[in-house]
């Protein structure tokens, strides 16, 4: 596997961009993401560039699919189904404030990380750490300039890892997303949330054990639970047809706290882009 060449310069461009972006996004007025109001579902694909796994300093094109099913009702709030989120209930009654459920997905991490270009075995003797569902919730407060929100993840199992049990593993994102309509068929969204670990998260994305150690190039390492990274995301959407849109994206990273001194990680800021065509129903 061939890792995308130059990924320094690209992750620096794409911070620039982002720089930029944010910066013009400021001076716009903001909406509030304001929930659908029919039924709907959206397919789409593309193709996404970044780090082979947060933290890592080699990037790679991946495969970009996107699902989404959207059923608002009146009495019995909002729900949806998406790719690769996964399952959320928007319960109904609470205007400004909101509360919804959520059935999410973590797919683990192989040791061998599938791209567009075959396999990458940079990873290779840390041994694959098995998928699991997510199970949590969410609350949230519109407002006119956004969407402040704090959203709750925890493992529906205990996993095991390195010849070590993490227990469950889960993790907290608190943050504000906006949404900014450039033109009739132009708009900018943007999240910026940070995120803590519990021990047992940390662990999965950043830890090495000695049983990994003594099969790797990396030294044991145990990090805390804690702040684990602060993240930005700008998309934008360009509505061509009715039914059909495109859209494009850039999200940046940086690690905090014990993620940063893992010996996994090799770049303590990241970031990557995605393109993808939609078409709604």
């Amino acid at each position: 596997m061939t890792a995308i060449g130059g990924s320094s310069f690209f992750k620096h461009q794409a911070m620039l961009i982002t720089g930029a972006t944010l910066a013009f996004a400021t001076v716009l007025p903001a909406h509030a993401d304001d929930a659908n109001s029919s039924p709907s579902v959206t397919v789409g694909g593309g193709v996404a560039v970044g780090p082979l796994y947060e933290g890592s300093s080699r990037y790679a094109a991946f495969p970009s699919l996107k699902l989404k099913a959207v059923l608002p009702t009146e009495d019995w709030g909002k729900f949806t189904a998406a790719f690769p989120e996964g399952l959320r209930w928007d319960l109904p009654g609470l205007s400004p404030f909101g509360v919804a459920l959520l059935i999410g997905y973590d797919p683990g991490r192989k040791e061998r990380i599938h791209t567009l270009d075959g396999r990458d075995s940079y990873l290779r003797g840390m041994g694959n750490l098995d998928s699991t569902a997510l199970v949590g919730a969410e609350a949230y407060w519109v407002l006119p300039a956004g969407r402040l929100f704090v959203r709750g993840l925890q493992s529906s199992q205990s996993r095991d890892y390195g010849g070590e049990s993490l227990g469950r593993t889960a993790y907290l994102e608190a943050g504000v997303a906006t949404a900014y309509a450039l033109s009739s068929t132009l708009t900018l969204d943007s999240t910026l949330y940070g995120t803590w670990s519990n021990e047992n998260d940390m662990m999965a994305r950043f830890g090495v054990t000695a049983q990994q150690a003594a099969r790797t190039r990396f030294d044991e390492y145990h990090p805390g639970g804690g702040m684990r990274d602060v993240t930005l995301k700008l998309g934008l959407t360009w509505q061509w047809q009715p039914q059909v849109a495109l859209e494009g994206g850039i999200k940046t990273y940086a690690l905090v706290s014990d993620a940063r001194n893992s010996p996994l990680t090799g770049e303590k800021l990241g970031a990557g882009a995605y393109l993808n065509a939609l078409y709604q129903f």
